[in-house]
């Protein structure tokens, strides 16, 4: 039977020899592999970090821009449309036409003449023709075909083909959405087109910003529907980094305001 005191003095001569090397060897790998990890963690915790700051800075970047594309694609200042009567009557063969605006009190007022364009509106209408561009197509009542605008003077304008028949005063003029395709004296692709001619400019000196520590680029494409009836505007946004990669990219379409207000 042992004693107990020897076995006592056992016990404590064992532990006063503390760890062996091959105990303090692997503590330290351990230790090692827990704090390796720790830093791969964060290193990777930075990286996408970093990513997720970059695409959101992006992001923003082509949001602001596309806001802006918004405020003048709704503002019926931008693109009027144009519902319009004849002031004077028109005989058959008939290339001049004067027009008159809708007056208070005609069934179609409001819808000619919405808040916006009445005298004490944002953008009031300043004449019967404000709003068309040579180039365009009107409907003059309850004709089959359009004309095509080709000059405009004052409160007149000249059209092509000819009036056929007589057309009374009072007779209601609307401005087509679209010019016809394949025109080439007047903008193709209707409100959509005049859009895309207002569209804030994007060059060398406001298309590229720094974001941590790289310089960012800004690309907006444009495109007009091919298909009819011409009015959707297309834009693919893209930011790309100093190493030409692809940060952040968005496409949309873009109707313009008056698109809603055609006959």
């Amino acid at each position: 039977m042992t004693h107990p005191k020897l076995y006592f003095h056992g016990l404590v001569q064992q532990r006063c020899q503390g760890f062996t090397l091959a105990e303090v060897l692997a503590s330290i790998l351990i230790v090692s592999l827990f704090t390796l990890a720790a830093m791969q963690a964060i290193v990777v915790a930075a990286f996408f970090q970093a990513n997720a700051r970059k695409f959101a800075e992006a992001s923003n970047w082509i949001q602001d821009d596309l806001e802006n594309i918004k405020i003048v694609a709704y503002d019926l200042c931008q693109a009027k449309f144009v519902q319009r009567k004849l002031a004077t009557a028109a005989n058959d063969n008939a290339t001049t036409l004067t027009l008159a605006l809708i007056q208070p009190g005609e069934s179609d007022y409001d819808q000619a003449m919405p808040p916006e364009y009445r005298s004490e509106g944002a953008c009031a209408v300043s004449s019967p023709t404000d709003g068309l561009r040579v180039g365009d197509r009107i409907l003059i009542g309850s004709d089959s075909g359009t004309r095509k605008i080709t000059a405009i003077a004052g409160d007149t304008i000249t059209v092509t083909p000819a009036v056929q028949g007589y057309r009374g005063a009072g007779t209601r003029v609307y401005a087509r959405c679209r010019i016809q395709p394949n025109e080439t004296d007047g903008i193709d692709g209707g409100f959509a087109a005049y859009l895309q001619t207002l569209l804030p400019l994007l060059n060398s000196s406001n298309n590229s910003r720094p974001i941590l520590n790289d310089t960012f680029t800004l690309t907006r494409t444009p495109t007009i529907r091919p298909q009819a009836p011409f009015q959707t505007l297309e834009l693919a946004y893209s930011v790309r980094d100093s190493q030409n990669r692809t940060v952040a990219q968005l496409s949309t379409e873009v109707v313009p305001n008056a698109f809603f207000r055609c006959p």
